[in-house]
């Protein structure tokens, strides 16, 4: 049982325009299109002790009211391969995927704010999570994903009672189709950036590192499809920072794509703001990084640029190479979006110390 805090959460700010939106209705979107962002009265938080509690020994930080829908989220091992690089392992967690956090924080917020039914379109683990988090919260669920969607996400959205629409096309297209099941029928719609607390959620993996570390990393290697991940990195960074728990330099941030889909490293190589859309359709194993129309470029390429960091693509030789020689000298059986980061490390020019690297799901899922 998780004691229930008041919530600190004051409102939503807009990261496109900066206007301020009621927090304690169902949101999406800014009208202007822009992603929405919670924000902390942070007086008087105080650092959490070592528990048992997992993310929600965060809860200071996040949006709860009553009690979570949790199915046991356990903080993630910080695993040292040595030389001052560490990998975060969540493929611990519920459903073998950092999208656990994200569902756990957003079905329990969405519960929380009325919504009946949620639809949400997902290049893969997340369709997993999101239906495994809307099972427990009694809420029923419609996945829509490309039909060349790994066949293990497919399984789990209906072995969890979901409702699985497969569509022709990228991810891009599972999206528009999500948004047209959620004007038909009312079902809020859970897309990436399309609510604001899928980002509270899994932003408590790099609150746990700083608290494993005991400092922030001097460098983050993510891997990066939508970017979620890598903003709610950012997002923990900076709340860290004005909470005064950390007075040193924040860390670079590192995103990594797959080259036969990089549409934010190409944005980021010619001086954009914005990515465009990505021509064809990707064929990598790392179905997370399959993300040919990444809805907030601007977003992720704003948070890597203030950072000082970069992004980086690798190719799919690189990417399994490193999950082999991870698996077989360090023991640690990375996912393909996982091994993506792992390969981008040479890469790197004098990166600062402590390097961590985010694994996002196990490997096992995808054998």
């Amino acid at each position: 049982m998780v004691a229930v805090v008041p919530n600190r959460l004051t409102h939503l700010e807009c990261a496109r325009c900066g206007a301020e939106h009621d927090a304690h209705v169902l949101q999406g979107r800014c009208g202007c299109g822009g992603t929405l962002l919670a924000r902390y009265d942070l007086r008087n938080v105080t650092r959490p002790p070592f528990g048992r509690d997992g993310l929600w020994r965060w809860r200071d930080l996040l949006p709860l009211q009553g009690e979570p829908v949790s199915l046991g989220e356990v903080e993630t091992p910080l695993i040292p391969l040595g030389y001052g690089v560490y990998v975060k392992d969540d493929g611990v967690l519920p459903g073998g995927t950092f999208k656990a956090r994200g569902a756990a924080v957003g079905v329990t917020r969405a519960r929380e704010l009325g919504a009946t039914a949620l639809v949400l379109p997902s290049a893969g683990n997340a369709g997993g999570a999101w239906a495994l988090y809307a099972a427990r919260a009694g809420l029923p669920v419609t996945v829509t994903m490309a039909s060349t969607a790994p066949k293990m996400n497919q399984d789990e959205v209906v072995l969890a009672g979901g409702r699985l629409e497969l569509v022709d096309g990228t991810l891009a297209d599972a999206g528009a189709f999500a948004r047209q099941v959620a004007g038909e029928t009312g079902a809020f719609l859970a897309a990436t950036f399309g609510e604001p607390y899928r980002v509270e959620g899994k932003k408590t993996a790099w609150l746990e590192t700083f608290d494993q570390l005991g400092r922030l990393p001097g460098t983050i290697v993510f891997p990066v499809g939508g970017g979620v991940g890598l903003v709610a990195a950012w997002k923990a960074v900076a709340e860290v920072m004005e909470l005064g728990w950390y007075d040193g330099p924040p860390p670079a941030l590192v995103g990594v794509q797959v080259d036969d889909c990089a549409p934010i490293v190409a944005a980021y190589d010619a001086g954009l703001a914005a990515a465009t859309t990505w021509p064809g359709t990707p064929t990598t194993r790392a179905a997370g990084l399959r993300v040919t129309a990444p809805g907030e470029s601007d977003l992720v390429l704003r948070c890597v640029r203030e950072s000082g960091g970069t992004m980086l693509a690798v190719t799919e030789a690189a990417i399994e190479e490193a999950q082999v020689r991870i698996a077989c000298a360090q023991g640690v059986w990375l996912s393909p979006e996982g091994a993506a980061a792992v390969a981008a490390l040479p890469l790197l020019e004098d990166p600062r110390e402590p390097v961590v690297v985010y694994n996002t799901a196990s490997g096992a899922k995808y054998a």
